[in-house]
């Protein structure tokens, strides 16, 4: 177990260090606010002082950081039009204190109390690198101890490896609490499954306790997220009085709703005005109306990958070929499971669509077209995991192998189709190796990175279910 368990953390932290390595500074959704947040963070400024202008408009808390921590020009990149290659960039090495704005100015500490610290001993390109390094990791450990725990469930395993798509590798090995927060809600699913199929255990409670700690705190959502990750669970294993006897699920579950609420009291009231510029007036029908013809698109492809700030997208078909393999879990899951099972799963790509409707329509007046997928993929990869939880088939090795070798190379185009847009532009054909802009560690690091992190993944989904526990039968009862 424990060599498994440190042979997955290498996959995953293999994988989304390429990230880490690969992407330029704000290479993704958001980075530049966090990353001032965590410098912030580090450097005991635990609310803004002030406010200051971002460069969408938006009225935001500031925080006194050093002109190093951030390129001059950090946007160039994608506005304004036409997106060009992240060499437009400025370094700067000025040390001078200057307010930065951050629009996470006013989020929990948590996850940026994690990942802060190099980038205040080394406020610039160089801590923001081993920032997102410590990042990595932490959301590899997260996922490497889902794996270990499911290791007697080939199917699951395979679930594990699928819900790490491009995007949430990406996310994971950035600046941006978003990638912890979706590693949180995989552990969660599965600690809590395995709570509840196999009983008691110190060991499972401290796991989901952590997760859930995690869940709670990181993001505004996560109290509802996590809710509905554990009714979820509940309704498929049919117990839930077991968790209100474990002192360990409850303190930890305990101390993350005292954080969350306690934050929110510190915290007060957000500090963004909105300028008349960004408001749209558009009204619920017309912003259903988008979303039916429109924006689903991107809620689909953000899923498996559509990235930076949204601009740079991967082959539709690469995307197709990642949505057969959830089916390919999930339909035999719906079609040979229980009634729970298909309540669950369902009632979860429900939730996920209605959260992001909701967010459209109290935002979209405000700023704009605002949802985005990620946002509800703590609880999305639930799908995918019950599915795998539900053992519907059988799945034998060699199978498993070619389930998870698809990804892998998905994974891998992807990564080069976002260092092409970087390096080279992004109308380019894919050249992942040159470009007026490289990576500091060289453009064939971070490709090797996440090739050999996905077949580390791919060998331990091989060697997994060296025997199958029986079964719920709340789970594996079509009559239930």
């Amino acid at each position: 177990m424990r060599r498994i368990f440190v042979l997955a953390f290498l996959g995953y932290f293999l994988l989304a260090g390429a990230w880490a390595l690969a992407l330029p500074t704000n290479g993704t959704y958001d980075e530049k606010q966090h990353l001032v947040r965590a410098y912030a963070v580090w450097d005991g400024q635990f609310l803004p002082h002030g406010t200051a202008v971002d460069g969408t408009g938006l009225t935001v808390g500031a925080f006194d950081a050093p002109r190093s921590l951030l390129p001059g020009n950090v946007d160039c990149a994608w506005r304004p039009k036409p997106y060009k290659p992240v060499s437009c960039q400025q370094p700067v090495s000025d040390r001078t204190r200057v307010p930065m704005p951050s629009s996470a100015a006013r989020y929990s500490p948590v996850y940026y109390l994690l990942v802060g610290l190099p980038l205040r001993i080394s406020p610039d390109r160089t801590g923001l690198v081993w920032a997102r390094l410590l990042s990595a990791a932490f959301s590899a450990l997260l996922l490497a101890a889902a794996l270990a725990i499911a290791l007697r469930n080939r199917v699951l395993t395979v679930a594990l490896v699928l819900v790490a798509t491009p995007m949430a590798m990406n996310l994971a090995g950035s600046i941006n609490p978003n990638g912890l927060e979706i590693s949180a809600g995989v552990l969660v699913f599965v600690s809590l499954l395995a709570l509840l199929r196999d009983g008691p255990s110190r060991a499972l409670s401290a796991t989901f306790g952590i997760a859930s700690f995690l869940l709670l705190t990181i993001r505004q959502l996560g109290p509802l997220l996590w809710l509905l990750a554990v009714v979820a669970c509940v309704v498929v294993c049919g117990s839930w009085r077991s968790l209100l006897r474990d002192r360990i699920v409850l303190w930890c579950g305990g101390l993350g709703l005292v954080g969350y609420v306690g934050w929110l009291l510190v915290a007060g009231r957000s500090d963004a005005g909105t300028p008349a510029s960004l408001r749209t007036g558009m009204g619920v029908g017309a912003i259903l109306s988008g979303i039916a013809h429109t924006r689903y698109q991107f809620y689909l492809q953000q899923v498996v990958g559509q990235f930076d700030y949204g601009e740079t997208t991967i082959s539709r078909l690469a995307v197709a070929v990642w949505y057969l393999l959830f089916l390919a879990l999930v339909v035999p899951a719906l079609w040979r499971g229980g009634n729970r099972l298909r309540l669950a799963i369902v009632g979860l790509v429900l939730a996920c669509a209605v959260i992001l409707v909701g967010l459209e329509i109290h935002y979209v007046p405000l700023v704009g077209w605002f949802g985005q997928s990620r946002y509800v993929l703590p609880i999305g990869v639930g799908a995918v995991l019950l599915a795998g939880f539900s053992r519907g088939f059988a799945l034998p090795p060699w199978a498993g192998v070619v389930l998870v070798s698809v990804p892998v190379l998905v994974e891998l185009y992807a990564l080069a189709r976002v260092m092409t847009r970087f390096q080279v532009g992004i109308s380019a054909g894919l050249n992942p190796l040159h470009g007026t802009w490289l990576p500091a560690v060289g453009p064939v690091t971070p490709l090797v990175s996440c090739f050999v992190g996905g077949v580390l993944l791919a060998v331990i989904v091989g060697t997994s279910s060296v025997r199958q526990p029986p079964v719920p039968s709340t789970v594996n009862t079509a009559s239930n």
